[in-house]
């Protein structure tokens, strides 16, 4: 580590943590046991430690789909106990990435004790690689750390707006459907319900040599390229962090961090043939990138700040009608109904969902969620648990305090948070599952505390940030 203690100093690294092709494919299908059929791209964790005086935080990307409370809080747990971390300086984030596996269960809870021993899988994570993932998260960081070199920061921003749509399309008869990859929308669609994100965020450390040692990037999209097609790949956040690569050296450490994308896909709902190749995407994420360093400009000292509150959510709650209707298809079909070799019967995953969710509910009616902002100069990082809407996200930006502020979703799994208005005409996102679980309100208290946050590390008057503070 340098001894150069007084000055913004950044570490970084890349570990490979591509599983085995025995694996499961927990985010490829709701009631399939996928395997993976070949090795299309590596997939990484990539850490950037970030430090001046005695402050310091980590922020770390996993080329994978979920990971759930329990392993972020093991991770935070072990970076403080080895390095002194404050636990709210570290920041864990799944680009929710559908070809690769998860980091823990999402699709029905370890609480709930209904699954068949031989179903487990159904829950969606695979626990022969849980602890290869975490171990080789815990030696990023210690190799982040072991690499700290001074550097200069900068930070700016760029729009890209031909490679990310919204994908809640509403039809003729008010209904919403979802356009894929396949060709342009169906005739009977009538107009997409909503925006997407087209900042290109990029916070840039340039070591002494000139050349950036780490890369904050931050864009908004599903990555979920070639749906339907079982292969490990990174998608286009490794295909934008490779093609980085290739410019600057293995020495540079660009790091993906995927913005509010619950209702962004990739694909053009108005092309002929829409781009499916997430190599594609990366390269044109990749060029508009060098486009913003050329006009970057650097500074030497920062302003490291965090903090994190936890709100409580309130659980939607079901009605008797759909738990005694679960719990009877249950009691009928103890076991799922196999459809093929690879596939069993839909309804009996979804009816052990909704029973998981009622005795979430039980137990707590409010969800503990938590809210994480990092400021690191400029620039502003919201961690969010889950799948926000963009709609949501791009309130955030606009009325933050922050010169930049880019939205980091996934810091936890929390299934999906729409907006209001998406829950009045219905869809696959708000559809009652372990993946669509909250109160129709919860976007808006979200967005409020999160801004909340950010008045608090951004605003420069004593008096107003001190009222702000009491308020916390």
């Amino acid at each position: 580590m340098s001894t150069h203690a007084n000055r913004l100093q950044v570490g970084s690294s890349r570990i490979d943590i591509t599983p085995g092709k025995d694996v499961i494919l927990g985010g490829a299908t709701i009631s399939g046991k996928i395997y993976v059929d070949y090795i299309k791209d590596p997939l990484y964790v990539k850490t950037v430690v970030i430090a001046e005086g005695n402050r310091k935080l980590c922020i770390i990307a996993l080329d994978l789909l979920m990971i759930i409370r329990r392993y972020v809080e093991e991770i935070r747990d072990e970076l403080e106990r080895r390095w002194g971390f404050d636990r709210d300086a570290v920041l864990l984030h799944a680009t929710q990435n559908h070809k690769a596996p998860s980091l823990g269960h999402f699709k029905i809870s370890e609480e709930y004790t209904e699954i068949p021993e031989e179903f487990d899988w159904l829950r969606g994570g695979d626990e022969g690689y849980h602890s290869f993932a975490v171990s080789r998260i815990i030696a990023s960081v210690e190799q982040a750390i072991e690499a700290m070199e001074p550097v200069k920061i900068g930070v700016s921003s760029a729009v890209e707006g031909r490679l990310a749509f919204n994908r809640r399309m509403i039809m003729k008869d008010g209904s919403i459907g979802m356009p894929g990859a396949a060709g342009p929308a169906d005739l009977l669609s009538r107009c997409l319900e909503g925006p997407m994100d087209p900042e290109l965020g990029v916070v840039s450390f340039q070591s002494q040599s000139g050349q950036p040692a780490a890369l904050l990037l931050s864009y908004t999209c599903h990555p979920v390229h070639q749906l339907g097609e079982f292969f490990i790949s990174a998608d286009w956040p490794g295909a934008w962090s490779d093609g980085l690569q290739k410019n600057y050296g293995d020495s540079c450490v660009p790091l993906v961090l995927n913005g509010a994308c619950g209702n962004i896909n990739p694909w053009d709902p108005y092309a002929d043939a829409p781009n499916n190749d997430a190599r594609i995407m990366g390269e044109r994420l990749a060029q508009k990138t060098l486009q913003v360093m050329n006009r970057m400009r650097y500074q030497d000292q920062v302003v490291l700040d965090w903090r994190v509150h936890v709100i409580d959510i309130p659980l939607r709650q079901l009605n008797d009608v759909e738990v005694e209707a679960a719990k009877r298809y249950i009691a009928e079909h103890p076991t799922p109904r196999a459809i093929d070799e690879i596939f069993v019967d839909d309804r009996w995953v979804y009816a052990s969902g909704l029973l998981d969710l009622h005795e979430q509910y039980k137990r707590n009616p409010l969800y503990h969620y938590e809210i994480q902002v990092l400021r690191i100069g400029d620039a502003a990082f919201v961690g969010l648990p889950g799948e926000p809407f963009a709609e949501g996200g791009m309130q955030i930006k606009l009325d933050s305090p922050a010169e930049f502020t880019y939205i980091v979703h996934n810091t936890q799994f929390a299934g999906y948070i729409p907006t209001s208005q998406a829950f009045e005409r219905g869809g696959y996102e708000v559809n009652t599952a372990n993946w669509s679980k909250f109160a129709p309100e919860a976007w808006e208290m979200i967005a409020s505390e999160a801004v909340r946050i950010l008045q608090s590390l951004f605003v420069k008057n004593p008096i107003e940030r001190a009222s702000i503070d009491a308020n916390f």
